[in-house]
């Protein structure tokens, strides 16, 4: 293999490979970073941007009476938004109520001008997928919205600015679904920051009627929000009105409070989220993918070529040895940023960084082969 560099000149190069994937991979390095949720200078409200969270660290008020009679979650939640940044791919979560029972938690979320809700919902084959329903073009940079969720055991229904606007009859929510731990600005597992401003929310354990909606919508846009404090079925009322601290107020009869820490975090950090969890929702980051299966092209190139055996036979241990330590490499990244608070440890990338060194194993014993070929050819001469 006269046209092959010598392996030492392979393995230095895998080395830095290697070295280049945890600054990649690590970078900023931040173990604590600054949350960044801050409170609105011209009026009531929170500013979201990237690596931003605040969340009630109790789990919000059960939604209803349990057992066999409550057969679907009744109640209504109100956002009032204005979304800065529209969304290129992925996805930001506005709202989340995370139930750790459920397969999935209760999300209103930003897919580039959608409003989407996912949850896990009573029926059996929405049940078992991702399931999301919502509103196309709903979401404007620089406009403000108020948006009223309602969902009773004839389905889930959404109203824009006070007006009925989608009606989803088979999308009728789990009993539970609305109770769990809330969460603003983020999801659980700090992946999905929404940037925005949030200047109001209340959440009610009853589906609010037509009339109730569009009367909300005027009390909230005109400044009188506080008249829902006793409203019938209010399970948390967040005015946003205090305009300092770490502490945003419950005004609903459940004195709740929100957290907004000032070191950014997720609120439960998970370790390598499988792939059925980390692709969002049934819009996968093929980019991603991709990108993280080609980074590890080089070094298992490298790698194979760096530690060729003089056997012909021994190409199927060395493979397997190459591979394996690729996916050492990537675990060991995998489990340093589930300590990063600012990066999330997925199982997806794991998977797709050993494919990545596989193909390049692949691609060396393919030149090696051809090379060996030419030289055999050569001799024959």
């Amino acid at each position: 293999m006269k046209d092959i560099p010598d392996d030492r000149w392979f393995g230095r190069l895998s080395l830095a490979i290697v070295t280049g994937y945890f600054v990649v991979g690590l970078w900023p390095f931040a173990f604590r970073p600054p949350n960044r949720a801050s409170w609105l200078t011209d009026g009531a409200g929170l500013h979201f941007e990237t690596d931003g969270v605040a969340y009630d660290p109790a789990p919000l008020p059960a939604s209803g009476p349990g057992g066999a009679a409550r057969q679907s979650a009744n109640g209504t939640v109100e956002l009032w938004i204005e979304p800065v940044h529209e969304p290129a791919n992925n996805v930001f979560h506005i709202l989340t109520i995370h139930n750790r029972r459920l397969p999935f938690d209760f999300v209103l979320y930003q897919w580039k001008r959608d409003l989407l809700l996912r949850a896990t919902t009573r029926h059996p084959s929405l049940s078992r997928k991702k399931s999301e329903v919502g509103l196309a073009n709903a979401l404007q940079e620089q406009k403000a919205r108020f948006i009223t969720v309602r969902s009773d055991g004839a389905g889930t229904d959404f109203y824009l600015d006070g007006l009925a606007a989608e009606h989803f009859p088979q999308f009728v929510l789990n009993t539970e679904a609305l109770d769990g731990q809330l969460i603003l600005g983020n999801d659980a597992s700090g992946k999905h920051s929404w940037t925005g401003r949030l200047f109001g929310l209340a959440l009610y354990n009853r589906a609010l009627d037509t009339a109730e909606i569009a009367q909300h919508h005027t009390l909230w846009t005109q400044g009188h929000a506080r008249q829902l404090m006793d409203a019938p079925g209010l399970t948390a009322l967040y005015l946003f009105n205090e305009g300092g601290g770490q502490q945003v107020d419950d005004s609903s009869g459940n004195r709740h409070h929100v957290v907004i820490p000032t070191i950014y975090q997720a609120i439960h950090k998970e370790f390598l989220i499988p792939p059925w969890k980390d692709i969002a929702y049934n819009r996968p980051d093929y980019l991603d993918i991709v990108v993280n299966i080609l980074g590890f092209v080089p070094f298992g190139f490298c790698f194979f070529l760096h530690r060729r055996p003089p056997g012909p036979n021994r190409w199927a241990s060395n493979t397997l040895f190459v591979v394996l330590t690729g996916a050492a490499v990537s675990l060991t990244i995998e489990v340093i940023q589930a300590w990063l608070p600012n990066r999330v440890s997925s199982m997806t990338d794991l998977l797709s960084n050993t494919t990545g060194t596989l193909l390049g194993v692949a691609l060396a014993l393919a030149i090696r082969s051809k090379v060996t070929n030419a030289e055999s050819a050569s001799e024959n001469r």
